[in-house]
């Protein structure tokens, strides 16, 4: 097990920086027809994310409670903090400085946090049908099949409901891709069957080039739209987040990409802010160094992925209850 964690904090890794390079093009970054990354990416970040999130789902002894804890330390706890944090910084940077001059939008800071909350709700849905369903009589696949229904199901409802409140919408509509991590789970095995997983990676990549230049619109997670149909939806970004695991199976570490998956939570919450103030600086230099071309757009990706890593030293050390290495609510308080 130990060595399966290791390829999947590789595969966190390259999901939170497809995550980074995403809100890097938001700037302008990116975006040139001859080198369309991001556009490429865009059906599989957010799935990839949910998918790994599945994977690690799993039940304790303190029962649904235990669970309910122990997801809050990990996942509201963070979001509480960083977005009361970021809100105070808003307010003063706003209220008490000239930030506005360069033209960057300092309320921006706290927008990737809207997946965490999402991601809260994802797991108390699907712990909520997994506890109960798993209570009933009947054969052991015969619950699971059960399982899998009701988590399809939410997932077409969730489609037809639009952007609700808190991204709930989007938590109801992903359902089936948190349910594909869970099962994955049970699979991971045949990661490692050098002969099923060169066959295994062909087709999922195919699957993925295939959809994404065939019939993939315009599809945003945060408001819960979409423009491609519901099937095709989940086959792009199950097929390109099995791809991910299986060239992370092969790889098994990089160091870097590796550390990144490891503290994911923290470059999520932490990245935004530097892009922020990244943009905001670019506004003190000559013409000659705002521009937005490939090599420019790498050095930005990079300078931001590297001030990020710097920042989660720190943050675990002095701040791990709100950066999910430690535990605010004390488990045993749950039972």
């Amino acid at each position: 097990m130990k060595e399966r964690i290791g390829y999947i904090d590789l595969a966190k890794g390259f999901c939170i920086l497809l995550v980074v390079l995403d809100h890097i093009a938001n700037e302008g970054y990116f975006w040139s027809g001859d080198y369309p990354l991001n556009e490429i990416f865009d059906q599989m970040r957010m799935p990839l994310y949910f998918i790994l999130s599945g994977l690690f789902f799993k039940e304790y002894s303190g029962g649904l409670r235990e669970f309910i804890i122990r997801k809050t330390n990990k996942i509201l706890v963070p979001y509480l903090f960083f977005i009361l944090l970021y809100r105070a910084i808003t307010w003063l940077v706003q209220n008490y400085t000239d930030f506005a001059s360069t033209g960057t939008n300092i309320a921006g800071i706290w927008g990737p946090l809207w997946f965490l909350r999402c991601l809260f709700f994802m797991n108390v849905i699907f712990a909520l049908a997994h506890y109960a369903i798993h209570r009933l009589a009947g054969t052991p696949i015969g619950r699971e099949i059960l399982l899998a229904i009701c988590m399809f199901g939410v997932g077409v409802a969730g489609y037809h409901v639009g952007n609700w409140h808190l991204n709930f919408g989007t938590a109801l509509t992903c359902m089936p891709l948190f349910w594909s991590g869970y099962f994955l789970n049970k699979k991971l095995h045949l990661l490692e069957m050098d002969i099923k997983r060169g066959w295994a990676l062909s087709i999922a990549v195919l699957l993925f080039v295939m959809i994404h230049f065939l019939y993939m619109g315009d599809n945003y997670f945060y408001s819960n739209t979409y423009s491609s149909p519901l099937p095709l939806l989940y086959i792009s970004g199950l097929a390109g987040s099995i791809a991910i695991l299986l060239i992370s199976s092969v790889i098994r570490r990089l160091a870097i990409v590796s550390y990144v998956g490891r503290y994911s939570i923290i470059i999520l919450c932490t990245h935004q802010v530097i892009i922020t103030l990244l943009v905001a600086a670019k506004h003190f230099l000559p013409e000659m160094y705002r521009q937005t071309g490939l090599t420019e757009s790498l050095i930005f990706f990079a300078i931001t992925v590297g001030i990020s890593i710097l920042c989660c030293r720190p943050l675990k050390k002095y701040l791990p209850w709100f950066t999910a290495q430690k535990d605010l609510i004390k488990v045993s308080d749950a039972r």
